[in-house]
Protein backbone atom coordinates (compact mmCIF):
# COMPACT_ATOMS: atom_id res chain seq x y z
CA UNK A 1 0.00 0.00 0.00
CA UNK A 2 0.96 3.61 -0.49
CA UNK A 3 1.12 4.83 3.11
CA UNK A 4 1.75 8.55 2.46
CA UNK A 5 -1.59 9.11 0.76
CA UNK A 6 -3.44 7.76 3.76
CA UNK A 7 -1.72 10.10 6.18
CA UNK A 8 -2.83 13.19 4.27
CA UNK A 9 -6.56 12.57 3.96
CA UNK A 10 -8.29 11.67 7.23
CA UNK A 11 -11.70 11.11 5.65
CA UNK A 12 -11.88 7.59 7.09
CA UNK A 13 -11.50 9.09 10.58
CA UNK A 14 -14.78 11.00 10.29
CA UNK A 15 -17.83 9.19 11.71
CA UNK A 16 -15.79 6.02 12.07
CA UNK A 17 -17.35 2.70 13.06
CA UNK A 18 -14.01 0.99 13.63
CA UNK A 19 -14.16 -2.26 15.59
CA UNK A 20 -11.24 -2.94 17.95
CA UNK A 21 -9.67 -6.21 19.00
CA UNK A 22 -8.41 -6.80 22.52
CA UNK A 23 -4.92 -6.68 21.03
CA UNK A 24 -5.63 -3.23 19.52
CA UNK A 25 -6.86 -1.98 22.88
CA UNK A 26 -3.90 -3.38 24.83
CA UNK A 27 -1.42 -1.88 22.37
CA UNK A 28 -2.99 1.57 22.68
CA UNK A 29 -3.11 1.39 26.48
CA UNK A 30 0.42 0.00 26.83
CA UNK A 31 2.15 2.33 24.39
CA UNK A 32 0.42 5.69 24.81
CA UNK A 33 0.06 8.01 27.76
CA UNK A 34 -3.12 9.55 26.42
CA UNK A 35 -5.53 6.95 27.85
CA UNK A 36 -5.58 5.10 31.15
CA UNK A 37 -8.62 2.88 30.46
CA UNK A 38 -10.29 1.49 27.36
CA UNK A 39 -13.53 3.24 28.33
CA UNK A 40 -11.91 6.55 27.41
CA UNK A 41 -11.69 5.66 23.71
CA UNK A 42 -14.03 2.67 23.22
CA UNK A 43 -17.62 1.70 23.80
CA UNK A 44 -19.54 -1.54 23.42
CA UNK A 45 -21.67 -1.37 20.28
CA UNK A 46 -25.08 -3.09 19.87
CA UNK A 47 -23.34 -6.24 18.56
CA UNK A 48 -21.31 -6.45 21.78
CA UNK A 49 -18.01 -5.44 20.16
CA UNK A 50 -15.53 -2.77 21.22
CA UNK A 51 -15.77 0.19 18.88
CA UNK A 52 -13.74 3.40 18.68
CA UNK A 53 -15.52 6.43 20.10
CA UNK A 54 -16.26 9.44 17.95
CA UNK A 55 -15.74 12.89 19.44
CA UNK A 56 -17.45 15.77 17.63
CA UNK A 57 -18.01 13.51 14.62
CA UNK A 58 -14.50 12.10 14.25
CA UNK A 59 -12.35 9.33 15.72
CA UNK A 60 -11.18 9.86 19.29
CA UNK A 61 -7.56 9.82 18.06
CA UNK A 62 -8.00 12.12 15.06
CA UNK A 63 -6.34 15.53 15.36
CA UNK A 64 -8.52 17.96 13.41
CA UNK A 65 -5.81 20.64 13.47
CA UNK A 66 -3.20 18.53 11.66
CA UNK A 67 -5.73 16.26 9.91
CA UNK A 68 -3.71 13.25 11.13
CA UNK A 69 -4.06 10.31 13.48
CA UNK A 70 -2.49 10.92 16.89
CA UNK A 71 -1.56 7.23 17.17
CA UNK A 72 -0.83 6.43 13.52
CA UNK A 73 2.02 4.03 14.31
CA UNK A 74 -0.24 2.22 16.81
CA UNK A 75 -3.49 2.52 14.84
CA UNK A 76 -5.92 -0.41 15.09
CA UNK A 77 -5.65 -3.30 12.67
CA UNK A 78 -8.91 -2.34 10.96
CA UNK A 79 -7.45 1.09 10.17
CA UNK A 80 -4.44 -0.64 8.64
CA UNK A 81 -6.66 -2.70 6.30
CA UNK A 82 -8.78 0.28 5.27
CA UNK A 83 -10.15 1.03 2.69
CA UNK A 84 -10.52 -2.74 2.43
CA UNK A 85 -13.56 -3.67 4.49
CA UNK A 86 -15.67 -6.79 4.94
CA UNK A 87 -19.25 -6.48 3.72
CA UNK A 88 -21.14 -8.87 5.99
CA UNK A 89 -24.32 -8.76 3.88
CA UNK A 90 -22.53 -9.76 0.68
CA UNK A 91 -20.02 -11.89 2.61
CA UNK A 92 -17.00 -10.53 0.79
CA UNK A 93 -14.26 -7.94 1.02
CA UNK A 94 -14.81 -4.68 -0.82
CA UNK A 95 -13.04 -1.36 -1.18
CA UNK A 96 -14.97 1.30 0.71
CA UNK A 97 -16.14 3.84 -1.85
CA UNK A 98 -16.08 6.61 0.76
CA UNK A 99 -12.29 6.50 0.55
CA UNK A 100 -11.10 8.94 -2.13
CA UNK A 101 -8.00 6.82 -2.87
CA UNK A 102 -9.02 3.13 -2.84
CA UNK A 103 -7.17 2.24 -6.06
CA UNK A 104 -4.06 4.10 -4.97
CA UNK A 105 -3.91 2.18 -1.71
CA UNK A 106 -4.86 -1.17 -3.28
CA UNK A 107 -3.50 -1.19 -6.81
CA UNK A 108 -4.15 -4.73 -7.99
CA UNK A 109 -6.43 -7.69 -7.42
CA UNK A 110 -3.63 -9.90 -6.06
CA UNK A 111 -3.00 -7.39 -3.27
CA UNK A 112 -6.73 -7.10 -2.51
CA UNK A 113 -7.08 -10.90 -2.39
CA UNK A 114 -4.10 -11.35 -0.05
CA UNK A 115 -5.25 -8.60 2.30
CA UNK A 116 -8.83 -9.88 2.21
CA UNK A 117 -7.57 -13.24 3.46
CA UNK A 118 -5.75 -11.46 6.31
CA UNK A 119 -8.80 -9.30 7.07
CA UNK A 120 -11.08 -12.34 7.26
CA UNK A 121 -8.58 -14.12 9.55
CA UNK A 122 -8.40 -11.02 11.77
CA UNK A 123 -12.20 -10.76 12.02
CA UNK A 124 -12.59 -14.46 12.77
CA UNK A 125 -9.68 -14.93 15.20
CA UNK A 126 -9.33 -11.58 16.97
CA UNK A 127 -12.83 -10.10 16.81
CA UNK A 128 -14.65 -13.47 16.97
CA UNK A 129 -16.95 -12.69 14.07
CA UNK A 130 -18.14 -15.87 12.36
CA UNK A 131 -17.68 -15.56 8.60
Amino acid sequence: MTEGVCISCGKCCVATEMILSEQDIRLILDRTNSCKTKDEFTFINPEGLHQLKNIDGHCFFFDITSNKCKIYELRPQGCRFYPLIYDSLRKKCILDQECPYPRVLYQDFTQIKANCKSLRRFLKNQINIPL
